[in-house]
């Protein structure tokens, strides 16, 4: 059995405005950014796959922001001027990850053992998303897994 633990530094930026300048209303905007971690082990030579849990991508950090506001029909007539009037709501942050994946019937050989990561962005209105990763480490350890009152091959 593997234990596989990929960790890393995510960061997020996710920056939404609302404003009105002249007859151009922005009343709602949203910003969505994630990142995902993936784990694939596959067999080096001709031993079976693996059984690796969980089998599909994690969510390491996901950020999701929505501002809206009335304010500018409820001012109407007061934000036509040069300046305009407007809202504004910025977030970032910064995170370190990590998460546990188990690889499990192993044959004696050796084994490929890869990691990627993805993102999601999503922007509504005047917002802008971004993601960034690193660094990342990757720890593989090997454990064997003993029956009690059975006979333990090594």
């Amino acid at each position: 059995m593997f234990l596989i633990r990929p960790s890393a530094v995510i960061g997020l930026l996710t920056d939404v405005s609302i404003g009105s300048k002249g007859t151009t209303v922005i009343g709602t905007s949203s910003a969505l950014a994630d990142v995902d971690f993936a784990v694939k082990v596959s067999p080096a030579g001709n031993q079976r796959n693996p059984v690796l849990t969980p089998s599909y991508p994690i969510t390491y950090d996901a950020r999701f922001i929505q501002i809206s506001s009335n304010l500018f029909s409820v001012l109407g007539t007061l934000c036509t001027t040069a300046t305009g009037c407007f809202i504004s709501f910025n977030e970032s942050t910064v995170s370190a990850h990590s998460f546990d994946w188990i690889a499990s019937g192993l044959a004696s050989g050796q084994y490929n053992v890869a990691v990627s990561w993805s993102s999601s962005l999503g922007d509504f209105g005047v917002a802008n998303s971004m993601t960034c990763v690193g660094p990342v480490n990757l720890t593989v350890q090997q454990n064997k897994v003993f029956s009690f009152n059975t006979t333990n091959s090594f």
